[in-house]
């Protein structure tokens, strides 16, 4: 039983702070460990060090996170981690720093590799039962706070993949994810989750029509796929909520309700994965 089922058992409750502490730490932990073992592997004294990480992504990492460049006797590796330490009282701005760690780095045979890392800040929050995903943009990684991973999986992950074909709709479903993980322009994230889906659809019917317009040219799509009218009926009603619900809380509202939030996120990937199924589908049936 871990240190987390344990106190549960106990029936001490846990703070998200004392979560976030403990992830934290272990990820530091799970470094200096990479670090140990990578040493040991080379063969080489404890207190030589290795080039874990250039001079050149140190610079990088710096330029990204704002950072004066450290101790000049300190390798790479140590004054980044030096850094993380520094910003662990504050678990957002930790993972900030950790991700653009993560980033700087160059894809290499020797060193630390992102895909270390990546496993390092997974099953860092896994052990912490934090929330949270490491999501893929273009070349750079970013942190998503998770829900129910069923849904995170078919609603989240899938779509985005999928919307690779459509990069104008994936380019702003990912600003909307981002902005969703900050947790700080939370207006903003749902005006950004309606663009996205606007944009998939016009991308998806190469046209240029708002989503007003475009509720109709889909349902009409979906009909002539076969879908049941139930369902493609179901989709104008839906898309008319959905452009209500947002036009009242990206305009007139300054906060959103965390929940409502998470909803318009599902929803969004509810109706684009809908109609990519059906035309996975219709392609599949033609060949």
């Amino acid at each position: 039983m871990d240190w987390m089922d344990y106190r549960k058992k106990l029936g001490v409750g846990l703070f998200d702070e004392e979560k976030c502490n403990f992830c934290s730490s272990i990820m530091l932990n799970k470094i200096d460990d990479l670090h140990n073992t990578r040493v040991a592997e080379l063969d080489l004294p404890f207190l030589l060090d290795f080039e874990a990480i250039s001079e050149e992504e140190y610079k990088r990492f710096c330029a990204e996170t704002g950072t004066q460049y450290g101790d000049i006797l300190s390798t790479a590796e140590s004054k980044i981690v030096e850094c993380l330490r520094k910003n662990k009282p504050d678990f957002r701005r930790f993972l900030a720093f950790f991700v653009s760690f993560v980033n700087c780095l160059d894809d290499r045979e020797k060193g630390i590799k992102k895909a270390e890392l990546l496993g390092i800040a997974i099953s860092a929050s896994e052990e912490s039962k934090l929330k949270l995903a490491i999501l893929k943009d273009e070349d750079n990684y970013f942190v998503f706070p998770k829900g129910a991973q069923e849904l995170d999986d078919a609603l989240v992950s899938r779509p985005l993949e999928w919307l690779s074909a459509y990069p104008q709709a994936q380019k702003t479903f990912v600003i909307a994810l981002e902005q969703y993980s900050d947790g700080v322009y939370i207006r903003d994230v749902a005006d950004n989750l309606r663009k996205a889906l606007e944009a998939f659809l016009q991308e998806f019917l190469d046209n240029t029509k708002n989503l007003e317009t475009n509720k109709n040219e889909i349902c009409k799509y979906l009909g002539e796929q076969g879908v049941d009218a139930g369902i493609s009926g179901l989709f104008q009603p839906l898309i008319n909520a959905y452009k209500n619900i947002n036009d009242r809380i990206a305009k007139h509202n300054d906060a959103v309700d965390e929940k409502l939030l998470e909803f318009l996120l599902y929803q969004t990937g509810v109706l684009i994965r809908m109609v990519l199924v059906v035309d996975k589908e219709g392609k599949s049936d033609e060949t």
